[in-house]
């Protein structure tokens, strides 16, 4: 494999370049230090990264080792004068986001955000259903929600940090739904005006309201389970996304 090698050169080119850091006078100081800790990092991460590859990606590996050559050839006064402190400030973010996501593409990370995102789906599945029999209140949110969470789930899937965001912003409320779902559906075997009202609205039979308030029930707390649990992960594994 040579995606080691490449990584270790990209860690080496790096290294090169926080000496160089060292040695600019037009970055403010604050700024100096900001990028020799992250420089420092993402050296770090590469060195470390070589040792755990398990996926050769080579052309992913160049193409870092390729950003590293050009932030350490930006790296002199005469260039961040031309390009400006926050621009070359950006390259340098850039280069440590670089260097912990990498990991996802070499080492096999990458297990890992796909059981979160499909957890993600099928407890946003479960969301849904469980707000077939509940008010219609519950619909109008479960709706309004539609498009966030598919364009979510479309960015989730290509490793979109913007998906990530919506990701975390669509969650609390069907976690919400979820718990009050599970209580909802629970009054149907507990309160026997509750189970009354339930047959009485969907037509059918008690035992029949049962079984419907029974699957709903499982469906509210698969819901709960499984985006706690994806969004755990994805806040754990979240520099997979860029």
């Amino acid at each position: 494999m040579k995606s080691p090698e490449l990584l270790r050169e990209t860690a080496k080119v790096l290294e090169e370049t926080e000496e160089k850091i060292k040695s600019l006078t037009v970055l403010s100081p604050r700024r100096k230090q900001s990028a020799l800790n992250k420089i420092r990092e993402a050296k770090e991460n590469f060195r470390k990264l070589a040792d755990d590859v398990v996926i050769d990606n080579e052309e992913l590996a160049n193409f870092f080792l390729k950003r590293a050559v050009r932030l350490k050839n930006a790296t002199n006064d005469k260039t961040i004068e031309k390009l400006g402190e926050k621009e070359y400030m950006k390259d340098v973010e850039a280069m440590l986001k670089y260097s912990k996501a990498a990991p996802y593409d070499f080492a096999g990370y990458m297990k890992y955000v796909n059981r979160a995102y499909k957890a993600y789906v099928w407890g946003m599945v479960s969301f849904f259903v469980t707000t077939t029999f509940l008010p219609v209140e519950f619909k109008i949110t479960s709706l309004i929600l539609l498009i966030p969470i598919l364009l979510s789930l479309l960015s989730l899937r290509k490793r979109g940090y913007t998906g990530l965001m919506l990701a975390f912003a669509a969650v609390p409320i069907p976690l919400i739904t979820g718990a009050l779902a599970v209580r909802a559906y629970s009054e149907v075997f507990i309160t026997p005006n509750a189970l009354q009202e339930a047959a009485q609205g969907l037509g059918v039979s008690a035992t029949t309201a049962q079984i419907i308030a029974g699957v709903m029930v499982l469906f509210g707390i698969a819901e709960l389970l499984l985006l706690s649990y994806a969004i755990y992960m994805f806040y754990k594994h979240r520099h997979a996304f860029l």
